[in-house]
């Protein structure tokens, strides 16, 4: 009897999440990420993470703009409005809103707090399978300027057949291939 395992959130997420008051300065937030190495902080000034700050965004906030940084606020440039995930979810949905929303940072939260952080680095390194989904949502994202009919598809295992398609659409919650939303919909 072959027992399937669910490879969830939990599994793959980083636990020592570096966080950051929002009201630092932009220096101090970098010079923070060259010491320990890390690409982004999440910024909170309580348990619940306010947002998120990367290299990417001192880069095109302050850099490219020719702003002091010692001058900017992180609270002043950071991501907000964060989408994020809980610990339980399964690590095949948190690639998919990763992909959905071309982002490459998920903050974990259980009952409202910070207990993580998901990268795509941290999905490719425990699940390879799910890199193709990462790596074609980069493509698509890479070569389109909009996606003229909605939302954006998404690579990946069609949830109701398995096949693994290049296009899935989400219909009531499911990842689903466009045959079985066809079936779904003539149902």
């Amino acid at each position: 009897m072959e027992m399937e395992t669910k490879v969830t959130v939990h599994d793959a997420m980083t636990l020592n999440v570096v966080t950051i008051d929002p009201k630092i300065s932009v220096a101090e937030a970098a010079k923070l990420m060259n010491k320990i190495k890390v690409g982004c902080l999440v910024v909170k000034s309580n348990s619940k993470p306010e947002g998120l700050i990367t290299e990417s965004d001192i880069i095109r906030k302050v850099v490219s703009k020719d702003l002091k940084a010692s001058d900017i606020t992180i609270g002043q440039i950071m991501t907000k409005n964060l989408i994020n995930i809980e610990p339980g979810r399964e690590l095949n949905e948190a690639a998919r809103l990763m992909a959905k929303n071309s982002i490459r940072r998920l903050p974990v939260v259980n009952s409202g707090a910070l207990v993580g952080i998901l990268t795509s680095t941290d999905v490719m390194a425990v699940s390879p399978e799910l890199t193709e989904i990462l790596v074609e949502n980069a493509r698509i994202t890479e070569n389109q300027v909009g996606y003229p009919y909605g939302d954006m598809p998404v690579p990946g295992a069609c949830e109701a057949c398995g096949n693994f398609e290049d296009y899935l659409d989400e219909v009531d919650g499911k990842y689903l291939c466009e045959e079985c939303k066809e079936d779904l919909e003539g149902e």
